[in-house]
C-alpha cells in the first residue's frame, strides 16, 4: 500500500526534478501535458500530485483514500489558499517554496503515522 509520507515524497522528487507554474505539467519544449505524460518534465504542486496518485503510478500497491486524504490534509495545514494551483501560480511563488512545502507536509503525516 502506498502511504502519505511515499506519496508526498514521490511528488517532491517530480517537483525537484522540474517546477512550472499555469499548467498541471509541462514537456521539455514548454507545451502543455497531462501529469502522468511520458513528455512531462515539470509540474506543478498539483500536478504532481495526480502524477503520482495515477492508476499506472500505483503499481507498486494500492493508495487508500485515508492515505490520500492524510497526504492532502497535511498541505492544507501548509498553505492557506484553498487551491493548490492557485497557490503554486503566484507570481512571487519558487520552486524552493513548493519543496519545502511538501517537506514540511511529509513531516507532518509522519508524526502523525
Amino acid at each position: 500500500m502506498i502511504v502519505a509520507p511515499d506519496l508526498l515524497r514521490d511528488a517532491r522528487d517530480r517537483v525537484a526534478t522540474g517546477w512550472c507554474q499555469h499548467a498541471s505539467a509541462r514537456a521539455a519544449d514548454g507545451r502543455i501535458v497531462e501529469p502522468w505524460d511520458a513528455d512531462a518534465r515539470s509540474w506543478s504542486l498539483l500536478g504532481a500530485i495526480v502524477a503520482v496518485t495515477e492508476p499506472q503510478r500505483l503499481e507498486r500497491g494500492h493508495l487508500s483514500l485515508t492515505e490520500l486524504t492524510s497526504a492532502l490534509g497535511a498541505l492544507a495545514e501548509l498553505i492557506a489558499d484553498p487551491s493548490l494551483e492557485h497557490w503554486n501560480d503566484a507570481p512571487d511563488r519558487r520552486a524552493a517554496e513548493v519543496l519545502a512545502v511538501l517537506d514540511r507536509a511529509t513531516a507532518i503525516v509522519l508524526n502523525h503515522h
